[in-house]
């Protein structure tokens, strides 16, 4: 019997539900994809020592690991025309990956 998670994930990463479609390259060619994610960009505060306030974006990518089977540091992520680096990602275990990003 198939865990019901798995047709939830095909819902999420639906575009016409929550999804996005982004296109993966690799650092050096080779190995481009598109494929569908979640992408969201919080702004959470940063400590600087400061009395002001100072916020940072966080570009995030939630995505099917199996997207991403060869995923190095500094490959690209482009999402909605915009570029990012992929500098960090978390596989939970699930089959989901989430890449934490910086803009280009």
């Amino acid at each position: 019997m198939a865990l019901p998670f798995l047709s939830d994930l095909a819902d999420i990463l639906n575009v016409e539900e929550f999804a996005v479609a982004a296109n993966y390259s690799r650092v050096g060619g080779g190995g481009d994809s598109t494929f569908n994610g979640v992408f969201d960009n919080e702004t959470v505060p940063v400590e600087t020592g400061g009395f002001t306030a100072v916020h940072e974006e966080q570009p995030r990518f939630t995505c099917r690991t199996a997207d991403l089977p060869n995923l190095t540091e500094n490959d690209l992520l482009s999402v909605s025309g915009i570029s990012y680096l992929i500098r960090a990602w978390v596989h939970d275990g699930t089959g989901v990956t989430v890449l934490q990003l910086e803009r280009v």
